[in-house]
């Protein structure tokens, strides 16, 4: 899997946050101090890190937008689903003629979320498999000062 085929499924996976429905029917994350942990498979190094989302950002970002976005031209979804504290976006990217097929499942609440996503590439006819986990907890309703 190349970086820019990585780089569309990951933000895919980060991106499906704590959800609440907008009055005007659109998926909005919760704003708020997160800190989030990634793990991938085979890899012994967990990623930590903690972010602030504003009130701003989540209105400005509605999750449908975002996945519009990511679908055009790079990637198709054969499965989007969300609702009833579960998720769920089974679909495929093709990148300079690389196709790689992926799942991405987890579950939310309105402070928290949990995702696996499991992928496959095809490189030169062998099959690379992926697989990352990401959970992510609100710490704080309110970012304290000077946080990104």
């Amino acid at each position: 899997m190349n970086k820019t085929q990585f780089a569309l499924i990951a933000l895919t996976t980060l991106l499906v946050a704590p959800l609440t429905a907008s009055a005007a029917g659109e998926t909005l994350m919760s704003p708020g101090y997160y800190e989030t942990t990634t793990r991938i498979a085979g890899d012994p190094e967990v990623e930590r890190k903690r972010e602030c989302l504003t009130p701003a950002e989540v209105r400005a970002r509605p999750l449908e937008r975002v996945l519009a976005e990511l679908t055009e031209g790079r990637c198709t979804f054969s499965q989007r689903q969300i609702g009833g504290g579960r998720f769920a976006f089974v679909g495929a990217c093709v990148n300079e003629g690389v196709r790689t097929t992926f799942r991405n499942t987890g579950t939310y609440t309105p402070t928290s979320y949990s995702v696996s996503l499991n992928s496959r590439t095809m490189v030169g006819g062998t099959p690379i498999d992926f697989v990352m986990t990401t959970s992510s907890r609100r710490i704080a309703a309110v970012c304290p000062s000077g946080a990104r």
